[in-house]
């Protein structure tokens, strides 16, 4: 597993601040604090915070001491920052882990084959959810078509993904750079080109030309038809 640099954090908490749709952020270098808006009960909301740093020791069993690595970083800033703090002590769903990317050698070893984030993933912005379900379809597939040499179908399935996944991987090394620039002049470059339409047209079309360099086979829903 790498590092990437930075830390997430998310939880939910009342929709005090009234935020109606979308959502709101605030960013220093480094630090981005941001709330939106719950897509089912408008009553509710979401916190979102991510933060740039060095590879940090943590209990994952620990929610107590990830809340106090989250307080600590964002400590001593302004805007709504505070009261969002203050609602994190008292959530009790906090998600909290660093931005990394899955750097494995092979995706299989004996009769274990690895699929979606263990096997190529990326914390934020890897397209994990979108790859794990490619990566079942294929291994399912080659499993039917190798009529029960899972070598083989581990191999030719490691093979046809490879490559695609970890182009969608390398969106997860520009996230935390993306989200909480390390400089101002970084912030305010990064809201410069979010304001124009054809830089974002630009990043949908890269994201589509990812997401589609992949072929995909046509395994037939009976294993018995499917050739070795």
């Amino acid at each position: 597993m790498s590092h990437l640099g930075y830390y997430a954090a998310t939880w939910q908490l009342p929709n005090d601040l009234g935020v109606e749709r979308g959502s709101v952020g605030y960013n220093v270098p480094g630090r981005l604090a941001s709330v939106g808006a719950g897509h089912r009960d408008p009553a509710r909301a979401g916190a979102f915070f991510v933060f740039a740093a060095p590879e940090l020791p943590y209990d994952r069993h620990n929610p107590e001491q990830q809340k106090r690595l989250v307080s600590d970083a964002f400590s001593g800033l302004g805007w709504e920052v505070p009261r969002l703090l203050a609602s994190l002590h008292q959530a009790p769903d906090l998600y909290f882990d660093s931005i990394s990317r899955a750097d494995v050698d092979t995706w299989s070893t004996g009769r274990v084959c690895l699929v979606g984030d263990a096997a190529c993933g990326a914390t934020i912005g890897g397209m994990g959810t979108g790859t794990a379900l490619v990566a079942a379809y294929v291994l399912a597939g080659e499993l039917a078509r190798a009529h029960g040499d899972h070598r083989a179908a581990f191999a030719r399935y490691e093979s046809r993904l490879r490559t695609y996944a970890e182009g969608c991987q390398a969106g997860g090394d520009r996230t935390g750079k993306f989200l909480a620039p390390a400089t101002a002049t970084g912030i305010r470059l990064r809201n410069a080109l979010l304001s124009r339409r054809p830089f974002l047209n630009g990043m949908l079309k890269l994201g589509e030309k990812v997401s589609s360099t992949v072929a995909l086979p046509d395994y037939p829903a009976d294993p018995s038809r499917v050739s070795r």
